[in-house]
């Protein structure tokens, strides 16, 4: 009970930190929403009460670099606001899926037509799920719509921050917890390793049995990428890719939960079985076309191991032990984001708990605007809709910038690489099987973000330097199942040699039965030439994980030089 409980709870954690970057980006889009561009402003945006709200509603989803977290205050204020239900679903499944970062890795993990058409398939999904949502949802539930006059200057930047925090310290980060239960109920009722061989190609169950696993499940977008990546490099269904994207990214417990909430539990369960059902047939539509040629299945992928229990059963517990499987897929970037949440939500403890009524005054009190508008300044008036307009400008142009401090050049790319390729041969040379299990992952990663950094850079990637970047990933491939293998064989040796002492004390127990001592020792002979096969097949293993480094290191070398 207690690995269960323990597992679950490192999930959840894992996820709330992965969610807390785009979470803060998500309260402030919201921020902007209520205080920059208005009602009106939100409405043009997402294309009004036209078809084209739903399309639209897509486009401005895909630019947006928030995850089915972050999307969780933007689609409160959508409401707020009095948009189409049909638009307000749309954006909230699209937002998820892709943004410039995600769409750049991508890129990199299959074909580019897969990426592009699964692009494709959740306009299809969104555009068939909105006409239906529009026609059963109506706006009836809607709450009252904001009013028009806004404060200017600097005290409109305080009600934005006063707004963040007070959405996270409030029905936002409630739907937030919410979120990330999805996880820690994974993560306690799946044991490790449980769905490494259940979405096999052509398996005419895969994308349903997917379609089950991803309704709780809670992904970021680059996540979801790189399980993708891995699903084709394994063979596994293109068809159940397909719902682990729509329904694993694009929404979580927390969309269900907020959608019950707003337009109750008859038209949630119409919404979740279109979507469901839409998804499914999109599914097994695209299962034969998007099979990858050449690609033989593996028989098992480890791309969903982040959603099962990371402990075994068995294992040992301590507050070390949980604390290091907890934080070790927790890099730099989410410790920054999940103390900048931990900031704003003091701030709105601070305004709902500390000091309430002189937050509220502050609230309520909005100044008229100024007959005579200063020239300069700070406080000269500028319309909401050319502020807002400039935030979200501003906000995609960050996005951009982020793409090349994400991937960045290539000769700080090969640096890394080979600081973390020191790492993996240098724990295959000293049998540290868990060394370079750790960085095998940072370095078939740090390999996709160089090809996507020099294509950014040079505007070309060419045919020889994938083929070298997909050779070493191959390899990484390889050797981690080669060190699998082998950390396997040395468990189920230390087994049976515990058992062969276990049959020692027997057999001096028993050392009057002469009969029985010679069944013994012709069980004894039978083990022991077991034993040898097994020392053998060891060997074998240990040879070809020494030839696997050396390929390594050959073809590091190669690639080095190809993106030279």
């Amino acid at each position: 009970m207690d690995v269960i409980l323990a597992g679950g709870l490192i999930r959840a954690l894992q996820g709330l930190s992965s969610a807390a970057p785009t979470l803060i980006v998500g309260l402030f889009i919201a921020a902007v929403f209520r205080y920059y561009l208005g009602q009106a402003g939100t409405q043009r945006l997402f294309g009004g009460d036209g078809l084209r709200s739903l399309p639209q509603a897509w486009l401005v989803g895909m630019l947006l670099p928030v995850c089915s977290i972050g999307v969780i205050p933007i689609i409160r204020e959508m409401k707020r606001m009095g948009l189409r239900p049909g638009a307000i679903t749309a954006f909230a499944l699209s937002a998820p899926l892709f943004n410039p970062l995600s769409l750049l890795y991508g890129l990199t993990l299959s074909r580019p037509l897969v990426i592009i058409g699964f692009a494709l398939g959740s306009l299809l999904v969104v555009t068939l799920l909105g006409l239906i949502w529009d026609r059963w949802a109506t706006k009836a539930g809607l709450s009252e719509v904001p009013r028009e006059e806004n404060p200017i200057g600097l005290r409109r930047l305080g009600f934005c921050l006063l707004y963040m925090s007070r959405e996270l310290f409030g029905t936002t980060g409630a739907l937030a917890l919410v979120a990330v239960c999805g996880l820690l109920i994974l993560g306690a009722c799946l044991p490790h390793g449980a769905l490494q061989g259940s979405v096999e190609q052509l398996d005419p169950l895969a994308p349903a049995k997917m379609a089950l696993v991803a309704i709780p499940i809670y992904a970021t977008p680059m996540l979801t990428m790189s399980q993708l990546g891995m699903m084709f490099a394994h063979g596994n269904s293109p068809g159940a890719a397909f719902c682990l994207l729509l329904l694993g990214t694009g929404m979580n417990l927390a969309t269900l939960w907020w959608i019950v909430k707003s337009y109750g539990k008859g038209a949630t369960a119409l919404w979740l079985s279109a979507l469901v059902g839409i998804v499914l047939a999109c599914a097994y539509t695209v299962e034969r076309p998007l099979i990858p040629p050449g690609v033989e299945p593996a028989g098992h992928t480890h791309a969903f191991d982040i959603y099962t229990n990371p402990l075994h059963q068995g294992t040992p517990l301590s507050f070390e032990r949980i604390w290091d499987t907890a934080t070790k897929t927790i890099g730099f970037s989410e410790w920054i984001g999940l103390a900048a949440v931990a900031m704003i939500a003091l701030v709105g403890l601070a305004s709902r708990a500390v000091w309430p009524a002189a937050t509220e005054s502050f609230l309520a009190h909005v100044p008229a605007k100024p007959i005579i508008a200063p020239t300069s300044g700070l406080g000269q008036h500028v319309s909401s809709r050319t502020v807002g307009m400039t935030c979200l400008v501003g906000l995609i142009a960050f996005s951009v910038v982020a793409c090349y401090a994400y991937y960045p050049a290539p000769e700080e790319v090969l640096e890394e690489m080979r600081l973390a390729r020191v790492e993996v041969l240098s724990g295959v040379a000293s049998r540290d099987y868990e060394q370079s299990l750790h960085w095998i992952p940072i370095l078939d990663e740090w390999s996709r973000k160089l090809e996507v950094g020099y294509a950014m850079r040079r505007f070309e990637l060419r045919p020889y330097q994938q083929m070298q970047a997909h050779l070493l990933r191959k390899k990484l491939e390889l050797l981690e199942h080669a060190i699998e293998h082998q950390s396997e064989h040395h468990d189920d040796h230390a087994d049976e040699h515990h058992d062969d002492h276990d049959d020692h004390a027997d057999h001096a127990d028993h050392a009057d039965e002469h009969h029985d001592d010679h069944d013994d020792h012709d069980d004894h002979d039978d083990h022991h030439d077991d034993h040898d096969d097994d020392h053998h097949d060891s060997h074998d293993e240990e040879r070809e994980i020494e030839e696997l480094r050396m390929a390594i290191m050959k073809n590091s070398s190669r690639l080095a030089t190809a993106f030279q």
